[in-house]
């Protein structure tokens, strides 16, 4: 039994993340709606820590009893957000190219892989994907 990891990023309820005292973020300060409000960018540090609490969560899940995790990288949360051109207009080495794109969650799959092992580490992925918002890069209108 695998436990799916995941952070919300800019799909996350702003007042209910900062009633606990929590920082809305995301890759870039583009918001998903109105609803939403507009997440403040992660700093390249934060991003780090990011990592170090998916590996953390991959421990927690190994120590639960799990036989391994699965890193969501989908449906528009974190992960996908960094992806995605739409929500990540960074100008460091997280925005821009593709390879710059998926840095963030090619640094979560290593650190999970590397602390519980490659056998017990999966990645969700869902390329031209629509859900929460518009999710659609260069591939806009393809059926």
């Amino acid at each position: 039994m695998f436990l799916q990891l995941w952070a919300l990023g800019r799909v996350a309820h702003r007042e209910i993340l900062e009633s606990e005292g929590l920082s809305y973020v995301a890759p870039s300060p583009i918001p998903m709606d109105a609803k939403h409000g507009t997440p403040r960018a992660l700093t390249e540090a934060e991003i780090h820590e990011y990592v170090d609490l998916y590996v953390q969560a991959a421990k927690n899940a190994m120590e639960a009893g799990f036989d391994g995790v699965e890193i969501h990288g989908a449906n528009g949360y974190l992960i996908d957000e960094f992806l995605q051109d739409v929500s990540n207009q960074r100008t460091d080495k997280y925005g821009g190219s593709i390879e710059n794109r998926s840095r963030f969650g090619l640094e979560v799959v290593n650190a999970v892989a590397r602390a519980i092992g490659e056998e017990r580490t999966a990645f969700r992925v869902s390329p031209w994907n629509t859900s929460m918002g518009k999710f659609l890069t260069h591939t806009e209108g393809r059926q």
